[in-house]
């Protein structure tokens, strides 16, 4: 197959390194841009994860995949803004075949994606993990949390089998179901909820769970009411399980929104902020500490 993961950063790049060091015979193109680019282009890419460190090489590297055929396999990894322009620039890599899968925070990606190319077969998904780019070439896990979780209510999932088995050939966590919407909210209600609040506090996730717990318990529920309208049933065990899960996270662990407001990098607030906000005033669900949140950080 050929495979290509569109964002090298902490989630694309981590994907892509195992990809790669899973020898399999299978061509990976990286679309990286600047920095990240150059750097991967002259020392490859390293990967620092928990129980090991390795440097991989892609098949190729570039910010213009214009020539180089149609993809089997696409992997979107951006941040949640630059969707529409990375998606639009393999215009012509997609035929009715490519399989595409986008790993963002948010729950609509895989909608806006069908806007675009609508003959395409376009997958849900969402991934637990901890990464960033440590510097220029370089990805670092952290913790032992990964699970990537992919498939959709719209074609039979057993038709995506192959794309398992490619991952856990890679030695990545898996799985691939029917009920991905729901899965992909689930997620979603963390992100969602710890974005927003340690970007609001300016502290990281453990500080949050240990001195804001009852706006933690607040947003949390806010985000499940709005889900629950649009038909997603999570429920007040999902929200706990939310809040004991983040026990085994670093106290110093920062989400990927903190960390682009201190870098005063443009962020994914409405992604994660802005759309709950929006989507509880078309269904009349009041989110008043989300909407407090979001009209601060905007």
């Amino acid at each position: 197959m050929k495979i290509a993961i569109v964002g090298i950063g902490g989630v694309g790049g981590y994907i892509g390194g195992k990809l790669i060091k899973s020898n399999n015979d299978n061509k990976i193109i990286f679309i990286a841009r600047g920095e990240q680019l150059k750097a991967i282009k002259e020392n490859g890419l390293k990967v620092l994860d928990e129980d090991e460190q390795f440097i991989v090489k892609p098949n190729i590297i570039t910010d213009n995949p214009e020539n180089e055929g149609i993809f089997d396999l696409v992997i979107i990894a951006v941040k949640s803004y630059s969707l529409e322009n990375a998606i639009k620039n393999l215009k012509s890599n997609i035929s009715k075949q490519t399989v595409i899968i986008p790993l963002l925070n948010g729950v609509d990606h895989d909608k806006k994606i069908k806007e675009i190319f609508p003959e395409v077969i376009v997958l849900n998904g969402c991934i637990y993990i901890f990464s960033n780019i440590k510097e220029y070439g370089v990805i670092k896990k952290y913790g032992d949390i990964f699970n990537l979780m992919f498939g959709s209510n719209k074609y039979p999932i057993e038709n995506f089998n192959y794309i398992k088995q490619l991952f856990d050939q890679a030695n990545l966590k898996n799985k691939l179901t029917s009920k991905i919407d729901f899965e992909v909210w689930r997620k979603y209600l963390l992100i969602s909820a710890y974005a927003s609040l340690t970007s609001f506090y300016k502290q990281p996730i453990g500080f949050i769970a240990k001195y804001h717990l009852n706006e933690l318990k607040i947003i949390l529920n806010e985000i499940k009411e709005v889900a629950n309208k649009k038909g997603i049933q999570l429920n007040e065990k999902n929200c706990e399980q939310i809040i004991q899960r983040i026990q085994n996270v670093p106290y110093d662990s920062k989400t990927s929104m903190q960390l682009d407001y201190e870098k005063g990098k443009k962020t994914e607030i409405e992604s994660l902020c802005g759309y709950i906000v929006q989507e509880g005033e078309k269904l009349c669900i009041k989110t008043p500490l989300m909407s407090k949140i979001y009209e601060e950080l905007k």
